[in-house]
C-alpha cells in the first residue's frame, strides 16, 4: 500500500480550537482598549474644556468683588463666561436632566454649542459625538464642574470620571 500523506481530523479540530481560543481573548482585550480609550478621551476633554472655562470664572469672581448692583453682574457673567444658558434651552436641558447630576440654582448651568468649543480650539469635539458639554460654574469657590450628557458606563461629571482612576 502507497503511505498516505496529510493532517488527522483530530488534529484539524484541535488546531481550530486553539484559534478560537486565541481569537476570544484577543476580541475581550481588544474591547477592553477600546472602552479604556473611550473613556481617557472623554476625560482628556472634559479636563480641557474645565481648563479653559475656569479663567472666565476667575474673572466673574474678580470683577463681581467691586460691585453692588446684581444686574451689573449678570453683565459680566454674560461676557466672561462661555457658553449658553442651560434654563429653558430645550434639548441640552432634558438631556442634563437625565443624567440626574443638575441641582440646585439652574442659572449655574452653561451648556456648550459646537461653535463654543470650535472657539476655544477644540474643533474635534461635536455634539452628535459626545453630547451635550454642560458647565456649573461656581463664582463663589472659583470652580468649574463639567458634566456630559452621554457620560461614560453611569458617569456623567468630570470629578465621578476622575475618580475611576482610583
Amino acid at each position: 500500500m502507497r503511505k498516505q500523506n496529510g493532517i488527522t481530523l483530530i488534529a484539524i479540530t484541535l488546531t481550530v480550537i486553539v484559534m478560537l481560543i486565541i481569537a476570544s481573548i484577543t476580541v475581550y482585550y481588544g474591547t477592553d482598549l477600546i472602552q479604556n480609550a473611550k473613556l481617557q478621551d472623554l476625560k482628556t476633554n472634559m479636563l480641557l474644556i474645565q481648563a479653559k472655562t475656569k479663567s472666565g470664572v476667575e474673572e466673574v469672581n474678580f470683577q463681581s468683588q467691586n460691585i453692588n448692583d446684581g444686574s451689573s453682574l449678570e453683565q459680566i457673567k454674560s461676557a466672561n463666561l462661555i457658553g449658553q444658558k442651560l434654563e429653558g434651552s430645550g434639548e441640552p436641558y432634558n438631556q442634563a436632566q437625565q443624567t440626574g447630576k443638575i441641582t440646585g440654582d439652574i442659572s449655574q448651568y452653561y451648556y456648550l454649542t459646537d461653535q463654543n468649543l470650535n472657539d476655544m480650539g477644540l474643533n474635534d469635539i461635536k455634539t452628535e459625538d459626545y453630547g451635550y458639554f454642560i458647565l456649573r460654574y461656581d463664582i463663589d469657590n472659583i470652580s468649574v464642574e463639567v458634566i456630559n450628557t452621554k457620560g461614560y458606563d453611569g458617569n456623567y461629571t468630570l470629578t465621578d470620571i476622575l475618580a475611576l482612576d482610583e
